[in-house]
C-alpha cells in the first residue's frame, strides 16, 4: 500500500508552474488554426464524459517529462524562453502610403489579441499574402491593420461578421485621424 502512495504523490509546486508554462504558451505562441485541428481531433475521438481525464492524462506526461524553463528568484532569464515585448511586435513591415488603407477591426489587447494572430487570420480567411499587410496597431479595444489597397475590400467582406474570441467582428475602413 505504501508504494503505490509513492507512485500517486507528485510535486505539486513543479505541476503548478508546468500549467502557469502551458497557459503562457497558448496565449503567446499556439498557432490558434493549427491548435483548433488538434482540438477537433481530441473532441471527435475523445467521448465527452472522458475529455478530463484525457487531458489530465496528457498534463501528467507533460509533467513527468518537462520541467519548467523559468526558475523564479535567479533574475537571469534562461536563453532559449523568448521575451516578447509589446511595441516591436506591432510593426512588421510598412506599406507605401499611397498604395495601402487602413482598416479598423473592433477587437484588441482585451481579447489578448497579438499582431501574428491577426496576421493568421487574413491569411487563413483571404488569398491575401503577407506582403499584404503592413503595420498592425493593437489598441486595448480595436486594432487598426494596414493593407494593400487591392486586397482591402476582399478583407473586410471576409472577416467581418465572424465570430473571433468570442465576439463578433467588425472590419471596415478606417476613419482618417483628426487633424489637431
Amino acid at each position: 500500500m505504501k508504494e503505490i502512495k509513492k507512485q500517486v504523490q507528485f510535486d505539486k509546486l513543479k505541476a503548478g508552474k508546468n500549467l502557469e508554462e502551458i497557459n503562457d504558451k497558448l496565449r503567446r505562441e499556439a498557432d490558434p488554426v493549427l491548435l483548433n485541428e488538434y482540438r477537433r481531433l481530441f473532441k471527435k475521438e475523445i467521448s465527452l464524459f472522458r475529455r478530463s481525464w484525457a487531458a489530465a492524462w496528457l498534463f501528467m506526461y507533460y509533467d513527468n517529462k518537462e520541467t519548467p524553463r523559468i526558475k523564479s528568484g535567479s533574475g537571469k532569464k534562461p536563453s532559449n524562453v523568448r521575451e516578447e515585448k509589446s511595441p516591436a511586435p506591432e510593426v512588421e513591415s510598412t506599406l507605401p502610403e499611397e498604395e495601402s488603407k487602413r482598416l479598423f477591426v473592433s477587437i484588441g489587447k482585451n481579447r489578448r489579441l497579438y499582431p501574428r494572430e491577426v496576421i493568421t487570420l487574413i491569411l487563413s480567411k483571404t488569398s491575401a499574402s503577407r506582403e499584404d499587410i503592413g503595420v498592425i496597431r493593437i489598441l486595448d479595444n480595436f486594432s487598426f491593420v494596414q493593407v494593400r489597397d487591392t486586397r482591402a475590400d476582399e478583407i473586410i467582406k471576409a472577416l467581418s461578421g465572424i465570430r473571433f474570441r468570442g465576439r463578433t467582428l467588425a472590419v471596415n475602413y478606417a476613419k482618417p485621424r483628426a487633424e489637431e
